[in-house]
């Protein structure tokens, strides 16, 4: 439980960030209906938001033993896919509002992949910035200990 509170504190106001410009835009403005090009770069900040959580959550409970000792290399892997799941939830949930709830937010296969494509784009960028820094020596491995 302390881990969960640790990750929403230091990461959570990301996803929680994009997911508010994304109800502003979409019901406040209806930006998406004006412009809807900007649906694409929503899903790619929405991939970087939801792995910098994942990856800072992960990270918390590697350090802190709760599900093992992972190394670096797992905890990118486990954020990667972990980051998959959460397009696909969130392509779920596009469907069962658009069904359900009559909103019009998924126009079509290629547009429910290309945002599954671009969650999991961002989330490769998240990861892969992340190893570039840890080969530079620029960032402590994820299960070494926080220094204060």
């Amino acid at each position: 439980m302390i881990d969960l509170v640790k990750s929403l504190w230091r990461a959570g106001w990301a996803p929680i960030l994009v997911f508010a410009a994304h109800m502003i835009l979409w019901h406040g403005v209806g930006a998406y209906a004006a412009f809807p090009p900007l649906d694409v770069p929503m899903h790619l900040l929405g991939g970087l938001a939801i792995t910098f959580f994942l990856w800072t959550a992960y990270s918390i409970s590697a350090r802190s033993g709760t599900f093992g000792r992972p190394d670096f290399n797992a905890i990118a892997a486990l954020t990667l896919t972990s980051t998959a799941a959460c397009a696909l939830l969130w392509e779920f949930a596009e469907f069962l509002s658009d069904r359900y709830l009559g909103t019009n937010t998924q126009k079509g296969l290629g547009d429910t992949l290309l945002d599954m494509l671009l969650g999991l784009v961002g989330g490769a960028i998240f990861v892969g910035a992340a190893w570039v820094r840890r080969s530079r020596g620029d960032a402590p491995d994820s299960t070494e200990e926080e220094q204060a």
